[in-house]
């Protein structure tokens, strides 16, 4: 293995954060693509780290040996020029739409802790984000560093403690869950982890190429690409966990993590409210840049109608449908193309191994 473990640690947080958003920081991720389906959600689990681990490398070591820096390259790279180009607009698309998701998932989360209204919550987040983008990405970068680590560990600390206090509540949560009203992101357990995976392949596509271009080492890559999708999964793992064993407590509920804070510690819900909410403006972003770096140059007037555009179309977006509703509809949908990325990375390994 590798020695170099300060950019092993520096790239796996980098994917982590990747991976952070409304869905996983609010707990609704975990309730629709795994809790909803009781037991089988650890057999989805190994499905979904293996799928993660195996996607990973092959998306890092391909940005290494190809120099590859951008998503539509990374996309013609795997998926061939024609659908390459289609998924590059695809993904611009679902940026807008997974950001109204977000804005949801932020309006949710003050809702539930300090009945803020919808529309005004999801206002608010709206306008830091625009007001961010106006005035430059390099401080919001440096907040992630600090914010996506820090969802993560309070998220496990929450969830373990939920665990301890209603650990004889699994097996009940288990085998009643069937027979509660939870939204599935997929008609069938089965399919549950490879919809997950396929629905995260847009972003990451996006961003591991470019990281492998950075990278020197083979052992790098392999240990990052084990080391990042364990680390996500393992904390997915505990969350799902405590949901099932208090699932009667939290699956009515618009943000099942927070439910879980305010049963464990009411005062520290309250707090860990306004983490989620901070960790949903640092995913968001970034993600918003991108398509706005894309098509006009930071300061001028053309950037600040798109980002005005966009943050504007992703509010009306997200007033729309409750937050959990607005998920089960775009994130699954999202998994369904993202097998189209899947798929084309498999074929093109296996005409790698073919040449060999």
């Amino acid at each position: 293995m590798t020695s170099n473990w300060p950019d092993v640690l520096k790239l796996s947080g980098a994917y982590m954060a990747l991976l952070i958003g409304s869905g996983f920081a609010t707990g609704q991720e975990a309730m629709q693509f795994f809790v909803v389906f009781g037991w089988k959600a650890y057999a989805i689990i190994v499905v979904t780290l293996l799928l993660l681990m195996y996607t990973a490398r092959s998306l890092i070591l391909a940005g290494r040996r190809h120099a590859i820096v951008t998503n539509e390259e990374a996309f013609r790279h795997f998926c061939g020029p024609i659908l390459g180009v289609f998924l590059t607009w695809y993904t611009m698309i679902m940026i807008v739409a997974v950001t109204a998701v977000m804005l949801a998932g932020a309006a949710a989360t003050l809702d539930q802790a300090y009945e803020v209204p919808h529309y005004a919550g999801a206002g608010l987040m709206a306008l830091l984000v625009m007001v961010t983008l106006m005035l430059g990405l390099r401080r919001i970068l440096e907040v992630m560093a600090i914010i996506g680590p820090m969802l993560i560990v309070l998220t496990i600390v929450i969830a373990s403690l939920s665990v301890g206090s209603n650990f004889d509540g699994l097996e009940h949560g288990a085998s009643q869950v069937h027979e509660l009203d939870v939204l599935k992101a997929t008609p069938h357990w089965a399919l549950a982890g490879f919809i997950y995976v396929g629905m995260v392949l847009p972003g990451v596509a996006s961003l591991l190429p470019k990281v492998g271009s950075t990278v020197k080492n083979d052992n790098v890559i392999t240990a990052v690409a084990i080391l990042g999708p364990l680390l996500i999964i393992g904390a997915m793992a505990i969350v799902i966990t405590a949901l099932l064993a208090s699932i009667e407590t939290v699956y009515a509920t618009e943000v099942p993590i927070l439910a879980l804070a305010d049963a464990v510690m009411p005062v520290y819900g309250s707090i860990f409210a306004g983490v989620i909410f901070l960790g949903i403006y640092t995913t968001i972003t970034p993600l918003l840049w991108t398509i706005c770096a894309r098509f006009s140059e930071e300061g001028t007037s053309r950037y600040s109608a798109l980002v005005l555009a966009l943050a504007t179309t992703a509010f009306l977006g997200a007033t729309i449908l409750p937050f959990g509703q607005l998920l089960n509809i775009i994130y699954p949908s999202i998994g369904y193309v993202g097998l189209l990325i899947l798929a084309s990375i498999v074929v093109a390994d296996l005409r790698k191994i073919a040449r060999l």
